[in-house]
């Protein structure tokens, strides 16, 4: 962030979230994604569960609660997340 440009770029998620999320929406208001869906969500995060807030867009939703995670799950729990990764890839969901 220190670099010219660097706080800018790094808050350009958040400038244009609420357009990619209004895309999202659309797009999914003409079909359902039929393909299996983890949803990960951190025990201390702000979304307690990732799969109920994705099911109305996705036909088989699964979810989990890594635990002692908030916000960053792959950062704080790196290990919790490659397992459930590699349980969800390998049982074919």
């Amino acid at each position: 962030m220190a670099a010219d440009g660097g706080l800018r770029a790094s808050l350009a998620y958040y400038r244009h979230a609420a357009e990619s999320a209004r895309k999202n929406h659309e797009a999914l208001d003409h079909q359902r994604l039929t393909l299996p869906v983890l949803g990960i969500s951190g025990s201390h995060g702000s979304i307690p569960d990732m799969a109920a807030s994705l099911s109305p867009w996705a036909d088989h939703a699964t979810g989990i609660v890594v635990p002692d995670t908030g916000h960053f799950i792959p950062d704080e729990q790196p290990g919790a997340v490659a397992a459930a990764l590699t349980d969800f890839i390998t049982a074919g969901r």
